[in-house]
């Protein structure tokens, strides 16, 4: 019987159980029953029992009282009587689970292609990911290892074990059955042991594909990073007939508004994989955008994994597999037909979700399959009609990048990503230069830039305007109070005042800049202070080149803690809670709750950490994350240029995310240096990648873990325990 990771599944047994009032017909027939007895019987004592009510003992064991016996219904009812005897039932025969097909294979429509016999047999795929384990129900035909530290091409991540069962899970009568289910699975390591891979080794693994005639790539993987080597292996790879299909990632944002498409999904020779769940409803985590082409089932999905287990994996690397499993589908039904037109009945087959069209959400549509039994004509000319940009006007100044998005328009209303084949050209590269999307200002001036695809072109108006001379400058900036004084709640006016090289003064209040080094004690917009919490803190306000500083006093009334200002800081809590409010690293979520058990994001850790190192929030490099608040983004800053912190993204800090107690860990040994000097945790749950860092948390007196054998790695931290050990950690 097959034994799934997470117990996806069980057997309902369905027998007959024997009572003291159970009922039965008269009958000498000798039946294999089981009798179950007071646990203090002997051996001895049970073969007695069974052979005076006329039965036969044909097994015992060693640690229950239980015997396989051998007797008549007739003379069931006098073992039943024996008040030894707990229970008698029918010696059971127990078959293995079926084979389960997974909810996605309903939802796009597979079994209608396999009842016309179509299965993807003789249709090569190369999956490329972290290799393919040995397991019953896969069978792999071959396969390459491009990673540095094995040259065996199996599975030890999972990943890819996954991946390859929802393509080709072979019909067995057990486990579980993939799309395609008699495709040639090629496996292709490319992903080492943690699920990372070098660009080299992506790049070897397409090339093997294409030296050794393959039909389709999986690639359920990403990178936010474009590379012109990528582009070009996988460019080779459908020119030379290829089809490559990819996980478009799994950055979505809630509303699903943002471009967070990942490389390689994003090329125009790609076809990029948006998830849906069981309810063809867009999951949360699906990346959106232009480039998304397609929505297949990518929600807990059921697949094989190491060990010759099962599991449920969800994410966009779980509906890529569904396609390539129809693509393989079409191939077997239409071997005629180019990469290029398969991809074409691919999405000529969808079902539309969303907006009318294709749209940034599910692309064409949810995947689906059909009897794969319909003639396919390409005749109908279906010419491109126009491009359309995502900017017709650029300007900025000299050093700036922008990034514009080309779009072709065909007669029969698809549109298409061509930015990456696109012709990009400049009237005048010492303004503006142009490579793939990608404007970069070179000068002042004027240009075009000329966008060319299919005999269509599309023109954007780049300018770069000359500063002018400022010949009245600002020489000085004053306020009309630099001292404030207030409680939480007040509102305090100030003016500001610019005086200028010809000696006119003019009030500049509403058009200063006007920020707070400390938001929680006070915030400001064009004069008016608010006083938020108790504290200090300094108001800058810049006006042209010029800057004064403004100080605000919101004194505690209170000295420490006492009394009930926090009403959920328990004692275990109230020394670190009174260490950071003192310290004015935080003055808790109101005047009455700290908020002791709720989870802390990652931007008010940062804040509070930042504080706590006495960091130099206002002169720290940007971080370039765009997600940040402005109340934190100048801790961000200070702990992105020490070294302490860095983002999900290039460009995304995960600002609002809870942070786990594992990557805490990472971030306190980090921003304190701590060792273990030697010592080592016995915690079951802390994955190598955090077992440094719980050490010398654990070496320093920090943290004992959740239990003894619990770190509790993978749980959010909560704002009392990343209070506890900061307080623990500043008394070292």
């Amino acid at each position: 019987m097959k034994r799934f990771v997470y117990g996806v599944m069980s057997i309902a047994l369905v027998f007959s159980a024997y009572g003291n009032d159970a009922a039965y017909a008269d009958s000498n027939e000798t039946k294999q029953m089981l009798v179950v007895f007071d646990e203090e019987l002997s051996t001895t004592e049970i073969d007695n029992t069974v052979e005076d009510a006329g039965g036969e003992v044909s097994e015992t064991y060693n640690e229950v009282s239980i015997a396989k016996v051998e007797i008549t219904e007739n003379s069931l009812q006098e073992l039943l009587d024996d008040p030894s005897v707990k229970y008698v039932e029918e010696d059971i025969i127990i078959k293995q689970s079926a084979q389960v097909e997974d909810y996605g294979i309903e939802l796009a429509n597979i079994p209608v292609a396999w009842s016309s016999g179509f299965t993807g047999k003789g249709v090569k795929v190369a999956v490329i990911d972290s290799g393919i384990a040995l397991h019953s129900d896969l069978l792999v035909a071959g396969g390459v290892s491009t990673v540095d530290y094995t040259s065996s091409y199996r599975d030890d991540q999972g990943h890819g074990t996954h991946v390859a069962g929802i393509i080709a899970a072979r019909n067995n009568s057990f486990g579980v059955k993939g799309v395609a289910y008699e495709t040639e699975l090629y496996s292709v390591k490319a992903f080492n042991q943690d699920g990372q891979a070098f660009l080299s080794d992506l790049i070897q693994g397409i090339d093997w594909s294409i030296s050794n005639d393959m039909d389709i790539i999986n690639l359920s993987a990403g990178t936010q990073d474009d590379s012109f080597a990528f582009r070009s292996v996988i460019e080779k790879a459908y020119s030379s007939g290829l089809l490559i299909v990819a996980a478009a990632g799994n950055d979505g944002a809630p509303e699903g508004l943002d471009d967070t498409v990942d490389f390689p999904a994003r090329y125009a020779s790609v076809i990029g994989v948006g998830a849906v769940d069981r309810f063809s409803n867009r999951a949360s985590f699906s990346s959106t955008g232009p480039a998304v082409e397609i929505a297949a089932p990518g929600v807990r999905i059921l697949s094989t994994y190491l060990g010759n287990e099962y599991a449920y994996l969800s994410g966009t690397s779980m509906a890529t597999p569904f396609v390539t499993g129809e693509l393989a589908l079409l191939k077997q039904a239409y071997p005629q037909l180019t990469n290029k037109e398969l991809r074409r009945v691919l999405i000529e087959l969808t079902q539309d979700l969303g907006a009318v069209g294709r749209d940034t959400l599910f692309g064409y549509g949810l995947m689906q399959a059909s009897s794969l039994t319909e003639a396919i004509d390409f005749e109908v000319a279906n010419p491109v009609t126009g491009i359309t940009l995502s900017a017709n006007n650029l300007t900025g100044i000299p050093g700036d990048t922008k990034n514009v998005v080309a779009f072709a328009n065909y007669k029969n209303g698809q549109v298409q990503n061509v930015t990456s084949i696109a012709k990009w050209s400049s009237a005048n590269t010492a303004v503006a230069s142009v490579t793939n999307g990608q404007v970069e200002l070179k000068g002042f001036g004027s240009t075009t830039i000329t966008v060319t695809y299919d005999g269509q072109t599309s023109v954007i108006v780049v300018n770069v305007p000359e500063p002018q001379q400022n010949t009245n400058p600002v020489v000085k900036l004053e306020v009309n109070n630099t001292s404030l004084l207030g409680k939480p709640g007040d509102i305090i006016n100030v003016e500001a005042s610019a005086t200028f090289k010809d000696g006119k003064v003019q009030d500049v209040t509403n058009e200063a800049i006007w920020t707070s080094a400390n938001t929680a004690v006070a915030v400001a917009t064009a004069g008016s202070i608010e006083l938020k919490g108790y504290g200090s803190t300094t108001l800058t306000v810049m006006y042209e080149d010029q800057s004064t500083m403004v100080v605000v006093n919101s004194p505690d009334p209170q000295s420490n803690l006492g009394g009930s200002k926090f009403q959920d800081v328990t004692s275990f809590y109230a020394s670190a809670v009174e260490y950071l409010v003192q310290n004015q690293i935080t003055s808790g979520l109101s005047e009455t709750e700290f908020g002791i058990t709720k989870d802390i994001i990652r931007a008010d850790a940062a804040i509070w950490l930042a504080k706590e190192l006495n960091l130099n929030t206002q002169t720290a490099r940007a971080s370039g994350f765009a997600d940040v608040p402005d109340r934190a983004v100048g801790a961000v800053n200070a702990l992105k240029e020490a070294g302490i912190i860095g983002g999900k993204t290039t460009t995304s800090f995960g600002a609002y995310d809870p942070l786990t107690r594992g990557e805490v860990a990472i971030i306190l040994q980090r921003a304190y240096q701590l060792s273990a000097n030697g010592s080592t945790s016995s915690f079951t749950d802390v994955s190598p990648r955090y077992k440094e860092a719980v050490d010398a948390l654990v070496a320093n007196n920090i943290t004992n873990g959740i239990t003894t054998t619990q770190f509790g790695v993978s749980r959010n931290i909560t704002r009392g325990q990343l209070a506890v050990f900061i307080y623990r950690l500043s008394m070292e």
